[in-house]
């Protein structure tokens, strides 16, 4: 995992949050979280000449090729409409390409049942999706009672995620409404946490948070990817929000057409054109602002 750039990054105008590619070990409050399974990631996920046309003749996505390595955070960002929400959902069949073809771990999904290939990715998504009539212990066990877990096993490990994303246990059984919109995001994390997924899916998870929760659930994503090394695929409109958790940034124009992929870094230093030099203006303009209201 990397680490925050400190204030003496050489990078134009930089922001200070960029990450740089050195090792952090695990700190703060997750040391004394219970572990997940801590074995290295082996999904990496990658798409292959991947077209997406709907129904009413509307590109969606064009001849996408991409590598989302094992063990890392790949970062979509680009403008709504541009197709990434779309790539997203097509590593659990959510949504299924028109031609070529999305592999995890080396294997095309299109071979895998749609169910049983969601109960083994972990997802997340703006506005947690938690169901209102649960509480949330009972949302967070939701897929573990569906692949068969008791109620009894289901609820420990339910309140042990609890733990690991920074939620007291007094949460588990209240309903959703009772939560602030941070919480709900955290209760939105764990379930999607449950079964110790290699993959984890994220839909702009933050996006519907005030900005203060968010960088709070930014940092505790990060730390918990520390601990835990899933192959995580981020979708988000915010380029600060992707240079901030990406460990590979794909920025998209419309069509989901690549612009530019690239470590953070790398994209501040060396934007591929105006499109991606918009982008990165708009960091850096964001950064200058906040750093003057200080």
């Amino acid at each position: 995992m990397g680490r925050f750039a400190g204030s003496g990054s050489t990078h134009r105008g930089a922001p200070h949050f960029v990450r740089t590619s050195d090792h952090v070990p695990t700190t703060g409050r997750l040391d004394t979280f219970p572990a997940m399974d801590p074995r290295p990631p082996t999904s990496g996920v990658s798409f292959a000449r991947v077209n997406k046309t709907h129904a009413d003749g509307t590109v969606a996505v064009r001849q996408l090729d991409l590598d989302c390595p094992a063990g890392a955070i790949t970062v979509l960002v680009g403008p709504s409409g541009c197709g990434k929400t779309t790539v997203l959902r097509m590593v659990n069949r959510m949504v299924d390409p028109t031609a070529g073809t999305v592999s995890v771990d080396g294997r095309d999904v299109a071979g895998t049942d749609p169910v049983q290939l969601r109960r083994r990715i972990g997802y997340a998504m703006q506005n947690s999706g938690l169901l209102p009539h649960r509480t949330v212990v009972e949302n967070v066990g939701t897929v573990l009672r569906l692949r068969g877990s008791s109620r009894a096993a289901a609820r420990a490990r339910s309140l042990e995620l609890l733990d690991l994303v920074g939620l007291p246990r007094t949460t588990a059984d209240r309903y959703p409404g009772q939560l602030s919109g941070g919480q709900q995001q955290r209760v939105g994390v764990a379930r999607a946490l449950s079964t110790d997924p290699d993959i984890l899916l994220m839909d702009e998870p933050f996006g519907a948070i005030d900005p203060l929760v968010r960088a709070d659930l930014q940092q505790e994503l990060l730390r918990l990817q520390g601990d835990l090394a899933k192959t995580i695929l981020f979708v988000t409109h915010d380029i600060n929000e992707a240079f901030l958790l990406g460990d590979q940034v794909v920025v998209l124009r419309d069509g989901a057409d690549i612009a530019q992929l690239g470590a953070p870094a790398q994209i501040l230093d060396h934007p591929a054109d105006a499109f991606v030099e918009r982008f990165v203006h708009i960091a850096t303009a964001a950064t200058s602002r906040g750093s003057a209201a200080r």
